[in-house]
């Protein structure tokens, strides 16, 4: 079941809705969390739910455990139970891919058996959907009781409640536990207070973000991307800038459509993005982007690993740690780290360079940040780091000016196609700060008649982008 589905938005979040206006306290707390594991369970598998009840039951657990104690070493140890058995978990679904394509590579080469047949079995796997953002919000709690920072949560419902939330249990945003059990605590005491307005506008604008240009592009796109080596220098710009318009429309829209439904269940989720292709330099586009990701990794890794209170040469050091370390959090593949890793040059260079950066014009600074961030996208979206650097060569014209991947019908759709969300991208103001209130009789017309035309043209096999995180 995904937010883009007729049976969400017909069945599903109707009937959700319906019965939680009439219940109260734990009633309606239980009922918030069978809905979520009914729609975890439609949006992937049944056993989906298997991790996701260890990593919930253990970190509640520990949580009360270090609340209690009254030595440091045992809350130290409690933190390390966590720690281990939570990013144990999270490295196993993960990651046993990569190091099991890592050791077949190897063994290619040098023509050697590394690992047991069992061992192989063993590490393929299937990856839970959102599993490193319920991972990374149940860490965020148990970090946050150690240092002293928040109380451990009681009530297990509620701690329950607000880790599967299902708007935004499997791509988010990152929600901290004081941002969102302080608000279950009110509406099971004083029932749902649905903001009808504003929710639907935000549903409405995200479906379609997903469905009119995230989809459309990536229909357009994906042949290109497939077939880079033919795509030449046209086609492979054509599909680097068309991949950075998808993976933001898809994923914002995402973003959108769940802080609608929280507001439809008088929750208010963070915001996640904050127009990042109008940044000004590369730490600005961090502070734009996945806000809550961006959060997370500050409080929770670049500051454990000392932040700024150490020289320059490790604060540099732990920048880059973080990075890349953020751009494998995306994906078990040697691509995600290298972006991360050229992420993290770029704000180490953004950094030492800041004075001579900001005596240049903002058009400029905006210029070359879009820049530089839309050709980091490349290893991101690549299926490989050959896929990457064949990619990268064909933007430079090693296979011509066009390729014969490009067809004409798809450089008359793909070009005005990617103007326009060029355009809404880098020139309107994005849907928080528009707000519902601020629409005229007319643009509440052209919306509900966006909206209409996104149901019609939702695809079912079109998941989000960030399910795979």
């Amino acid at each position: 079941m995904l937010f883009n589905s007729l049976d969400f938005i017909f069945v599903f979040l109707p009937l959700s809705l319906l019965v939680a206006a009439a219940l109260r306290r734990n009633a309606l707390l239980f009922w918030l969390t069978v809905c979520s594991a009914v729609f975890y369970a439609f949006a992937g598998h049944i056993w989906f739910l298997i991790p996701m009840a260890i990593t919930t039951g253990l970190d509640f657990w520990v949580g009360r455990k270090i609340y209690t104690s009254t030595t440091q070493a045992h809350r130290k140890l409690y933190l390390c139970i966590s720690l281990v058995c939570n990013l144990g978990l999270l490295a196993y679904f993960k990651y046993s891919g990569l190091f099991l394509h890592t050791a077949e590579s190897i063994e290619a080469l040098f023509g050697s058996t590394l690992l047991h047949t069992n061992l192989r079995l063993a590490l393929t796997v299937v990856l839970p959907a959102g599993i490193s953002f319920y991972t990374f919000q149940t860490i965020s709690y148990v970090i946050d009781i150690y240092r002293k920072d928040a109380d451990s949560e009681p009530n297990f419902l509620k701690y329950l409640s607000f880790v599967t939330f299902f708007p935004h249990l499997i791509a988010g945003p990152l929600t901290r536990h004081n941002q969102l059990i302080p608000q279950l605590s009110l509406i099971a005491n004083n029932g749902i207070k649905p903001r009808w307005e504003e929710g639907i506008y935000l549903f409405a604008i995200g479906l379609a973000k997903k469905v009119l240009i995230a989809d459309r592009i990536a229909n357009l796109i994906d042949p290109l991307i497939s077939d880079i080596g033919n795509a030449g220098m046209i086609g492979a710009w054509l599909a680097l800038i068309g991949f950075a318009l998808q993976i933001y429309f898809d994923f914002s829209g995402y973003s959108d459509m769940a802080i609608g439904l929280g507001r439809l269940f008088g929750i208010e989720l963070p915001r996640n993005f904050n127009s990042p292709y109008k940044a000004l330099n590369p730490a600005d586009f961090w502070k734009r982007w996945h806000i809550t990701l961006s959060q997370w990794l500050r409080d929770y890794l670049y500051i454990s690993l000392g932040g700024n209170r150490c020289s320059p040469a490790r604060r540099r050091l732990n920048l880059m740690i973080t990075m890349v370390l953020g751009g494998l959090w995306h994906g078990a593949n040697w691509t995600f780290a290298l972006w991360g890793l050229i992420h993290g040059l770029m704000l180490v260079l953004y950094h030492s360079k800041e004075g001579t950066w900001n005596r240049c014009t903002p058009f400029t600074q905006r210029c070359l940040t879009l820049l530089l961030v839309v050709i980091a996208w490349v290893p991101f979206r690549s299926d490989s780091l050959t896929h990457t650097f064949s990619w990268y060569l064909s933007m430079v014209g090693s296979d011509g000016l066009r390729g014969s991947a490009l067809h004409g019908s798809t450089l008359l759709w793909l070009a005005p196609l990617e103007g326009i969300a060029i355009w809404i991208a880098l020139r309107q103001h994005n849907s928080l700060e528009i707000g519902y209130k601020n629409l005229s009789r007319s643009k509440l017309i052209a919306l509900s008649a966006i909206a209409s035309a996104s149901v019609l043209m939702m695809n079912y096999s079109s998941r989000f982008l960030y399910f795979q995180f």
